[in-house]
């Protein structure tokens, strides 16, 4: 029996939920439920009683609760402890980066984290894409905020969702794009598209829209620096399809940003790592930190 499934256990029984459990914990409603069944195999008994109600602890589940629930208790207090302690001498703390989180997220999340623990130095690595892939896969120890893990990654690595925004289309004001409140992405075929560089996600979600409208794109131009990016739509040498950024707006007087009318068409951000059990505590914090203070 492990601690990890007596610690899920818990936390279902508390929240009488399986979705609930499975949210606070960070894993996939799948996969609490199929660990449920196993320690109720392992231990030969019912733990659950399955209702409209939600999961009702049997009187073997009240049993194991009793005893287990003031040692889960124990645990979490001590990794509290063990994270103060930490905290409290100098670290530093490393965490790879795509170049364009922080420019949907805010930075000063990062400040505010070093406030809280100044003793806590955070050392944010950016790097294409697929370089923080092999960064994650490297150590168990290792984690990455990253972009799309829900297209791109499946079940290659363990996230944990940050924030999902719609997309929007990034035109030259004299487009006649620009006339409409919203665009269909349909209405972008043969449209030239300036492009982030190769080795981010962002070309496997632009294949997949493509695809799914049936559209042809004319990648006009790839770079890694969005302000040139940006700069280009301002100079009407292309089209750019990103997550809002009003600072794009105020400093480029010629771009217009139109939300397309699929609400499907989205960027989500996670954080993304091998598993989640080996990371340290203060990794964990972090990763909440972000995670509390962001707001859709």
């Amino acid at each position: 029996m492990e601690f990890k499934h007596i610690e899920y256990f818990v936390e279902t029984a508390k929240h009488k939920s399986i979705s609930k459990a499975a949210e606070n914990l960070f894993i996939s409603q799948q996969a609490l439920s199929r660990c449920m069944k196993n320690l109720e195999a392992e231990l030969s008994c019912n733990l659950f009683e399955r209702t409209v109600k939600g999961s009702v602890l049997t009187e073997e589940g009240k049993l194991l609760y009793h005893k287990f629930s003031p040692i889960v208790e124990r645990f979490r207090h001590t990794e509290d402890e063990v994270f103060a302690a930490l905290s409290n001498r100098p670290q530093t703390l490393s965490f790879a980066c795509a170049p364009f989180i922080f420019r949907i997220l805010d930075t000063e999340l990062l400040f505010e984290f070093e406030e809280l623990y100044p003793n806590i130095t955070l050392n944010r690595m950016e790097m294409p894409d697929m370089d923080i892939d092999d960064y994650v896969k490297e150590d168990s120890k290792h984690f990455a905020l990253l972009a799309l893990p829900e297209n791109r990654h499946g079940m290659r690595f363990k996230h944990l969702p940050v924030l999902t925004v719609p997309l929007c289309l990034y035109v030259h004001k004299d487009d006649p794009l620009a006339q409409y409140e919203k665009v269909n992405f349909a209405q972008l075929h043969r449209k030239n598209l300036l492009m982030v560089e190769k080795k981010s996600h962002y070309h496997h979600m632009i294949e997949d829209f493509s695809s799914r409208y049936g559209v042809t794109l004319n990648k006009s131009f790839e770079s890694s620096d969005v302000m040139q990016i940006y700069d280009l739509v301002n100079r009407r040498k292309g089209v750019f399809i990103s997550p809002e950024n009003s600072g794009a707006k105020m400093l480029f007087q010629n771009i217009r940003v139109i939300p397309f009318d699929d609400e499907t068409l989205t960027y989500s951000i996670a954080f993304i790592f091998k598993d989640y059990d080996r990371l340290s505590p203060t990794v964990k914090k972090f990763m909440q930190h972000i995670i509390d203070n962001t707001k859709a």
